[in-house]
């Protein structure tokens, strides 16, 4: 099943400061699944943590740029996902996807809670806003699940999540992850209690 392409249109200046077109094309940086059909990503924009370059035309997102699945602290990752069918997903899909994304630390935490509801459980250090942009998917986390059409945004902070889509086509989603500090879902539980204690007077 070939995933359709993501048309990418890059903005720059010239050497008087004018804003012009870079380029205007399909998004050189994709992946498809060698055993899940219709599953990949393509990625049209990333940046490095510390100052963002609107100097150079540096692309960084290249055919041949080796992009990690998940962002660094202070890096962004620009992706846009496919989702086939969670029927498509082969047996062990769960070893499959992580290993396909070298992701199993991150499904490693986000099994913590989540009693292996679904193959796609993970968490990661980062911030992440969801757009989907094409079809059907249900937002899964720990407590709770919400389904998200064309047009909806999640706003995934740091939490175990997992993406299910319980229809026969596949869903389209834009993500931007931001990496953020490294912090485990206990220290945010104990930051929480600790945040809600009365302060004591003296």
């Amino acid at each position: 099943m070939t995933r359709p392409p993501v048309r990418r249109i890059v903005t720059g200046h010239d050497d008087q400061g004018r804003a012009i077109i870079l380029s205007d094309g399909a998004a050189p940086n994709h992946w498809s699944s060698d055993m899940i059909p219709g599953f990949g990503a393509t990625v049209p924009w990333r940046t490095a943590a510390g100052a963002i370059d609107h100097v150079t035309d540096a692309d960084p997102a290249t055919a041949d740029a080796e992009i990690p699945s998940f962002p660094a602290v202070g890096e962004t990752i620009l992706r846009v996902a496919d989702f086939p069918p969670d029927s498509v997903y082969p047996d062990e899909a769960g070893s499959v996807i992580f290993s396909e994304l070298d992701g199993h630390d991150e499904a490693d935490a986000g099994a913590e809670h989540s009693g292996s509801r679904h193959f796609w459980f993970h968490r990661t250090d980062s911030l992440d806003y969801a757009v989907v942009l094409d079809g059907e998917i249900t937002l899964l986390v720990d407590e709770g699940e919400a389904t998200m059409r064309a047009g909806d945004v999640a706003v995934q902070r740091a939490t175990s999540h997992a993406w299910s889509n319980r229809t026969n086509t596949t869903a389209r989603v834009l993500f931007v992850l931001i990496g953020t500090e490294p912090v485990t879902a206990a220290q945010i539980a104990e930051q929480r209690k600790l945040a809600s204690q009365p302060l004591e007077t003296a």
